[in-house]
């Protein structure tokens, strides 16, 4: 079974339509921690995903966003999975230079930076589609 960045990666050449001009704001993502253990190149796919439409993704280094699943939901973990984010994701989500550039894989990860950041990331899959509506609508208009 592949992760949907894999299968995008493995497709690229019937996905991917010739370069398209994209309003390309250098996204960077933050990569869930468990799947960076579980599958180490999967971030670099969505390098390759991105890259084959002609947009830049940084990898962020960060490490746990302090959610762990519903970890961060229970009231004794509360203070733990704040420190964690404090850590290393909180600093990154509210630098102003990232402001519209963040993706994160991990939902319990975007539900993390919703709930201490006040913030919304998208997953990767969501600014790309975002990207080609938008090209879309620039050729229709």
């Amino acid at each position: 079974m592949l992760l949907l960045q894999e299968w995008l990666a493995t497709h690229l050449n019937t996905l991917a339509p010739q370069r398209l001009e994209l309003d390309d704001p250098g996204f960077r993502l933050l990569s869930h921690c468990t799947e960076k253990t579980n599958a180490p190149g999967s971030p670099k796919a969505w390098q390759q995903v991105f890259n084959a439409f002609g947009l830049q993704l940084e990898l962020a280094s960060s490490g746990c966003c302090g959610m762990s699943g519903t970890y961060g939901h229970e009231t004794r973990n509360v203070a733990t999975s704040k420190t964690i984010y404090a850590q290393s994701w909180q600093p990154q989500v509210e630098a102003e230079e990232n402001s519209g550039r963040l993706l994160a894989t991990g939902y319990s990860c975007r539900s993390q930076v919703k709930r201490f950041s006040q913030q919304t990331l998208p997953h990767p899959l969501q600014a790309l589609l975002t990207q080609l509506r938008s090209a879309d609508q620039k050729s229709v208009g």
